[in-house]
């Protein structure tokens, strides 16, 4: 039993918002922002060269920054090849982009902690990417990053999944 009046007394400890095993703290917005940037400057490193040097930027300056449907889908093919080429061992055995693993964080499912792979690409990155390239619908891409800013950080993305992404404890 306690006594309130007592001005000697210890303080109470708020255990209901300490992170744990089965309640994890969630990364917080700006380690997100930041680690989605490092994963696309990291991506735009690669890509970006061969886009110059291919000559398919002349292309585009040429055409009002356009490309045919081909063109389109060929580099789309071939942004994704890169994507997994860099994340893809990362994402698919630790759930992490090179980014996330740089701040320490992690992505999880909501119902268990592993996430299938088709689930974790397909629904988190490659349906975005997909939604990106289609005029009209890629206003989703606006949405989808704002909606970090709910009580539980979670972007659209991380509602299709069934994801979170929580920061790793430093001793892991």
């Amino acid at each position: 039993m306690t006594d309130n009046s007592n001005p000697y007394q210890s303080p109470a400890a708020d255990t209901q918002n300490r992170p744990t095993l089965d309640n994890p703290a969630l990364a917080s917005r700006w380690y997100r922002f930041f680690g989605a940037l490092i994963d696309g400057l990291v991506q735009l490193a690669i890509i970006g060269p061969i886009v110059f040097f291919s000559g398919t930027w002349a292309d585009m300056m040429a055409n009002n920054g356009a490309l045919d449907l081909t063109a389109t889908l060929v580099w789309f093919i071939v942004g994704e090849v890169i994507f997994l080429a860099l994340q893809g061992w990362l994402l698919f055995n630790r759930q992490q982009t090179i980014g996330k693993w740089l701040l320490g964080m992690k992505i999880i499912g909501m119902e268990q902690l592993d996430v299938p792979p088709g689930k974790l690409y397909g629904l988190r990155y490659l349906l975005f990417h997909v939604l990106a390239q289609v005029p009209g619908i890629n206003l989703v891409m606006l949405v989808d990053p704002l909606l970090i800013f709910r009580g539980d950080r979670r972007c659209l993305h991380d509602l299709l999944a069934s994801t979170q992404v929580i920061q790793v404890p430093a001793s892991r």
